[in-house]
């Protein structure tokens, strides 16, 4: 049986965890971050000086359509399919006082080719992601994989959004946005138009 001293020893170890895990709003703090800090009104104010995510995914579509014409131009991979996507998701974890209604995290369509790119091509491929991702202010690197046959390049924006490219079997290209208000929660949230906000 254990002594009065390790008992107490035990229930103070297990006191300090439970403070440790959980903040005094019931939230996680293991992996803090600015945002979760912040009054719902500074993270609404946040969101609204990004584009609306109708704005974001017209920028992202044209990043996608970008590297598509380089990667058929100069390496020949051709013949892509758009495949829909449209899954969206919340921003509870980088935005948690905001509405889950009025903030979203979208997935662009799939473009995929059947033509995978080969070892020797993917040197090209990078390089190609990585200048049309920074004409599109994507310049954070991201996942990188290199398990021949199978590669994979990410690129992130200042938002967290992410471009990747990734080839096997087939060569894939896919975004996701960072989070964005709908144009109506940010009409409501009275953010000025975002125009000359994202590059490219």
């Amino acid at each position: 049986m254990p002594s009065r001293t390790s008992f107490a020893v035990i229930m103070a170890a297990g006191l300090l965890l439970s403070v440790a895990a959980c903040s005094d709003s019931g939230q996680y703090v293991g992996t803090p971050s600015s945002e979760k800090s912040m009054p719902s009104q500074d993270q609404y104010a946040e969101l609204s000086r990004r584009p609306s995510i109708d704005e974001a995914v017209a920028h992202y579509d044209r990043l996608r359509h970008a590297l598509q014409a380089r990667l058929s131009a100069e390496l020949g991979v051709k013949g892509w399919v758009d495949k829909q996507d449209g899954r969206q998701s919340g921003c509870a974890n980088e935005f948690p006082g905001v509405d889950s209604r009025d903030a979203v995290r979208m997935f662009l369509s799939f473009l995929i080719a059947p033509k995978p790119v080969t070892g020797e091509q993917w040197p090209a491929a990078t390089r190609i992601v990585t200048e049309v991702g920074a004409a599109h202010g994507f310049d954070k690197p991201g996942l990188q994989v290199s398990k021949p046959p199978a590669f994979e390049f990410e690129l992130k924006d200042q938002y967290q959004a992410s471009v990747t490219l990734s080839t096997d079997k087939t060569t894939v290209i896919s975004i996701e946005t960072g989070c964005h208000l709908t144009t109506a929660a940010k009409q409501s949230a009275g953010g000025a138009p975002a125009s000359g906000t994202m590059r490219g």
